[in-house]
């Protein structure tokens, strides 16, 4: 009886010594340190305006410090009744100028 007992003991103790190295290389695997990437300087912004015919529109807005700027773009009507128009984008941070750009008819 004893030694069942110390060899369901010794394979228990083997099986948790294989989970918990599976579970030390899933740990690893993960990043530790914050990425910073161009994406992460992105915003989305949306916009509803008066009905209008434009394609895109300039915007330039502050949050958290930082100024971004971009285009948007018109999505469409923004209700039933045709009033009013829904422009919406990501706009990049920096304090960029527009720059006149010829959109496809």
């Amino acid at each position: 009886m004893k030694k069942f007992k110390v060899i369901s003991l010794s394979l228990i103790l083997a099986l948790g010594f294989g989970f918990s190295t599976q579970g030390s290389n899933v740990q690893a695997a993960e990043n530790l340190e914050p990425v910073v990437s161009p994406a992460a300087d992105e915003i989305f912004v949306s916009r509803t305006v008066p009905f209008t015919y434009s394609k895109s529109m300039w915007v330039t807005e502050t949050r958290n410090g930082k100024t971004y700027s971009g285009y948007i773009y018109n999505r469409g009507f923004a209700d039933s009744s045709g009033n009013y128009s829904f422009f919406s984008g990501y706009i990049s941070v920096g304090p960029y100028a527009p720059v006149e750009t010829k959109l496809e008819d």
